[in-house]
């Protein structure tokens, strides 16, 4: 088609008189560089998001499998791949990576803080309520990591230019947390309910992702932080953990798995896959079966105690008749039904803490050992961070110590392991024989009865561990704080309790990282190894 010239000049003209009779003025600041990012003229409900996403998948990863799966014994491997979780043997960038942490997604919480509440309006007061348990929940991440870490002055180099921030006692962290969350908690007010992110239809507000801006399901997840963090102290400082137990159960925790706080993903592109699933499936060589097995203790526990969960835990063995094993093969193997042994009596868990990398395609390996179940870490798995099963089993050691929970030990230990049972047979993409049925959970508590003293509080701490396998972070935490002993993986090595300060805070923060050393008992000059061996404040290691 050819173009008059003139009509193309008559529209361009009738175009820019247009332009010139609008009112421009709310534009002009588009000219200045920046305007955008400051955040008076910015979105910031979308770093709530951001907040959200990076909490729920910042320790659900490789780090999660293959070094604190290593301590609580889920997992094992032939190769180094697991240097710190199967031979215990220090590794820098391992240690490191959880201070990624700190110095992002909690960054994050706490600008987000600060800007709601320069900004003074009462109608955000859900939002702001919401952001400061989600910072919190982080901060229980870091801390339980590394112990005493900046808390007070974290955060302020943008905010007020403080660089070199001083590190906080883990017993002063604790007492803060709990006491944050108790403000944050009663704060919620159904009133705002209108301008409370994730509620409204208008995409600039739905930035709840988790729970829909349902503010009774984020008071529920405020007292499950409480309990969790109050039951952490309770050997290291029972009165105040027996104070702020009774307040969360009182509050209202989450004893439902309809209440959960859980990330959606999804099959689509890498940061929407499940972090663990996507790991499993693209170990190195993009070969699953040549790197990670299930660990042989945790096997042979679930087997001796014919623990209907097995049923989703364990993958399968590869069968017999398949010889030779390759990177392609396992592309395809992986989730074929068909290619794997799924019988529950023969599978066998790998031995821990071994070191040697075999050959891709020898046999022996990947008929021998059990798999984790590729039908469970399937791409769209959600990622939990906290859960029914969790806060009833919780409950349960509160009601042993003689504390006001508003049940029975034994009724609380009962639902705990229902609970367990019923999310982890609720997983999408399990098969039909992978499911727990309802007469499998009720022989099975009635074949464990909770018992009574050193005994019953062995059962919960067993409990845990079993239960807390899709959360290895915590899983580790509660190891240590219940005095779970688990095995070591050799005579002469131990499992880490706490990661080493990282080499930045060294050469950036020396001091402060200096002082903080001091105060937790350990000496400035002490290796990483020793470093690793420092127990938590929390860490008594003698409750039982």
């Amino acid at each position: 088609m050819k173009i008059n010239p003139f009509l193309l000049f008559a529209t361009g003209a009738l175009m820019l008189l247009g332009v010139s009779s609008c009112n421009t003025d709310n534009l002009k600041n588009l000219d200045i560089p920046r305007y955008m990012l400051v955040p008076e003229n910015a979105d910031m409900s979308m770093m709530f998001t951001d907040i959200l996403i990076d909490y729920g998948r910042g320790d659900a990863g490789a780090n999660a499998v293959r070094v604190y799966g290593g301590y609580t014994k889920y997992y094992a491997t032939y190769s180094n791949l697991m240097l710190m979780g199967g031979l215990y043997q220090f590794d820098e960038g391992i240690s490191n990576s959880p201070w990624g942490d700190y110095s992002g997604v909690l960054k994050s919480a706490i600008t987000l803080e600060d800007y709601l509440v320069k900004k003074e309006d009462p109608a955000q007061v859900n939002n702001l309520a919401m952001t400061r348990i989600m910072r919190v929940a982080i901060m229980q991440r870091i801390t339980d990591y590394y112990g005493n870490v900046p808390d007070t002055e974290a955060g302020q180099a943008y905010i007020s230019g403080l660089f070199y921030p001083k590190y906080d006692e883990q017993s002063a962290i604790y007492k803060r947390m709990l006491e944050t969350l108790d403000e944050a908690a009663t704060s919620l007010n159904s009133a705002y309910q209108s301008t409370t992110w994730g509620t409204s239809a208008s995409a600039k507000k739905a930035r709840d992702i988790v729970y829909g801006g349902n503010i009774t399901k984020w008071k529920k997840f405020a007292y499950s932080l409480m309990l969790r963090i109050a039951m952490r102290a309770s050997d290291a400082d029972p009165a105040m953990a027996k104070t702020y137990t009774e307040k969360a159960i009182a509050g209202g925790v989450i004893t439902s798995n309809a209440d959960n706080w859980k990330l959606s993903t999804e099959d689509g592109m890498a940061s929407e896959k499940n972090p663990f699933s996507s790991w499993f499936e693209g170990v190195p060589s993009g070969d699953p079966e040549r790197y990670v097995k299930l660990g042989k203790y945790f096997v042979d526990y679930l087997k001796a105690n014919v623990d209907p969960r097995r049923k989703v835990i364990f993958g399968g063995r590869l069968n017999e008749d398949i010889s030779k094993i390759t990177a392609t093969d396992m592309a395809t193997y992986w989730r074929d039904a068909s290619k794997w042994n799924w019988d529950l009596t023969q599978a066998e868990g790998m031995e821990h803490g071994t070191n040697a990398n075999p050959f891709p395609s020898t046999a022996e390996y990947h008929h021998a050992y059990t798999s984790p179940n590729p039908f469970l870490f399937t791409l769209a798995l959600p990622v939990t961070k906290m859960n029914a099963g969790e806060m009833l089993l919780l409950i349960s050691e509160a009601s042993l110590k003689g504390w006001s929970t508003g049940t029975t030990a034994e009724a609380a230990y009962a639902a705990g392991i229902t609970a367990s049972m019923e999310e982890m047979s609720g997983f999408p993409g399990l098969m039909a024989s992978q499911k727990i049925a309802a007469s499998e959970i009720t022989g099975y508590i009635a074949a464990k009865p909770l018992g009574t003293g050193a005994a019953a509080k062995q059962r919960i701490a067993e409990e845990m561990w079993v239960h807390m396998y899709m959360n290895p972070v915590e899983s580790w935490s509660n190891v240590r704080r219940m005095n779970l002993m688990l095995p070591d993986n050799s005579a002469n090595a131990h499992m880490p309790v706490r990661n080493a300060y990282v080499a930045d805070e060294r050469s950036k923060n020396l001091d402060n990282m200096n002082a903080a050393l001091t105060a937790m008992g350990i000496s400035t000059s002490a290796s990483r190894e020793e470093e690793i061996a420092s127990r938590m404040w929390w860490d008594t290691a003698d409750n039982f």
